[in-house]
């Protein structure tokens, strides 16, 4: 039997088939968050109010972070600061926005009890008590705060008095701060505040920029230049041609990425507000060969304005988008005001923000009614611009 079917196979002939050709069965969608469309993506940042929301949905993907760009670029735009009588108690602060005059109320839970607050541009906010000295590092848009040292070299029988005038800047290094004499360095942590240059110094102004810390004597109108590292004095840059004696203008340090910038501006009291008097510029770092920057005078600003307070100053680029005028100054200042209505007479504290033209000797007062409405605390503490930055 086996031979036979054997014989049988081999009879058999072989016909070639057309390849066999399955259908194609479609894999799963694999679509990420990237994929999500622009203008979905777009939609949602503009519903996010919070800086730490926002940061937080850029972060996600490239395409998120193009798609946000625009409320981005919105939301950079300084908040004021503005004090309160009630810090004791208070876990929030105001902040009035530049950007549409509205008042809001940013949480710095770590700064109960200090009734002085020092904003930055960058989000970082120094907060000292009036009573005891004790400073505290506190971040509005992420909660993140570290306690300093207290400010023992504020001492004096006014320490109100003292700390209106407190100069300072925070930098990665460490924060640097000047009671007008002196200036002193700590990192969250240090057992000591360490004095930096001259310790006669009248310090006004001072600005930071990678790595290099820069100052302002208002007296004798020199900018020393120090190493953030070493807290060494690497350059000074001597005194402006100014015509005008020192006391009757105000200088603010603006440090960018290009260059250093001092803006002076006369100050009148009767008029509650300043003017814009010259504008210098500077390179931020001295030139090869161990020259130091030399001031010379400039027409205007360019494309940024710059954000003046009591005693610090920043710029921030007029992007089309965020409300922020080319070429100008944005002075904020408090004066005080008498009410006098039904139930007696009282003094408070009112606040301004006024706009200089660099181009132009006019001035104006931003008269948001939010803002005009507003009554402060004390003669003391002063609106500080905060410009919102969740790093």
């Amino acid at each position: 039997m086996t031979g036979v079917w054997l014989s049988k196979v081999n009879d058999i002939q072989l016909i070639d088939f057309p390849p066999l050709i399955l259908p194609s069965i479609p894999t799963p969608c694999r679509q990420g968050w990237s994929d999500l469309p622009v203008d979905i993506a777009a939609a949602i940042a503009d519903r996010l109010t919070e800086v730490a929301d926002l940061a937080r949905f850029r972060s996600v993907c490239p395409s998120w972070r193009s798609a946000s760009s625009a409320h981005a670029a919105r939301r950079r735009a300084p908040l004021l600061l503005l004090p309160t009588q009630y810090h004791c108690t208070v876990i929030s602060r105001r902040a009035w926005s530049l950007a549409d005059g509205s008042l809001a109320e940013v949480q710095l839970p770590a700064a109960r009890g200090r009734s002085f607050l020092f904003a930055s541009n960058h989000g970082w906010t120094l907060a000292v008590s009036g009573r005891d000295l004790s400073a505290t590092l506190v971040h509005p848009f992420t909660g993140a705060s570290s306690d300093l040292l207290a400010l023992s070299f504020c001492h004096g029988d006014h320490r109100e008095a003292v700390l209106r005038e407190l100069a300072w800047e925070w930098s990665p290094h460490g924060v640097l701060v000047s009671p007008r004499k002196g200036a002193f360095f700590c990192r969250p942590g240090d057992g000591s505040w360490r004095p930096v240059g001259c310790s006669s110094a009248s310090i006004s102004s001072i600005t930071y920029c990678d790595g290099v810390f820069y100052l302002f004597d208002g007296k004798t109108c020199k900018a020393p230049v120090v190493d953030a590292e070493t807290l060494a004095v690497a350059a000074v840059i001597e005194p402006p041609a100014l015509e005008i004696p020192s006391s009757d203008f105000e200088t603010s340090l603006v440090v960018s990425p290009d260059e250093l910038l001092l803006l002076v501006k006369s100050w009148s009291w009767e008029r509650r507000h300043g003017r814009f008097v010259k504008a210098f510029r500077a390179d931020r770092l001295p030139p090869a060969g161990g020259r130091n920057p030399s001031w010379s005078q400039v027409g205007d600003i360019g494309e940024r304005a710059v954000f003046v307070d009591h005693l610090r100053a920043f710029c921030v680029e007029a992007n089309g988008l965020n409300g922020v005028r080319s070429n100008c100054t944005y002075l904020a200042s408090s004066h005080e005001q008498v009410i006098n209505d039904y139930y007696g007479v009282d003094v408070c504290r009112m606040y301004t923000v006024s706009v200089l033209d660099c181009s132009d000797p006019a001035q104006e007062n931003l008269g948001h009614e939010s803002l005009l409405n507003v009554e402060g605390s004390t003669f003391w503490q002063c609106p500080s611009w905060l410009l919102p930055n969740p790093h």
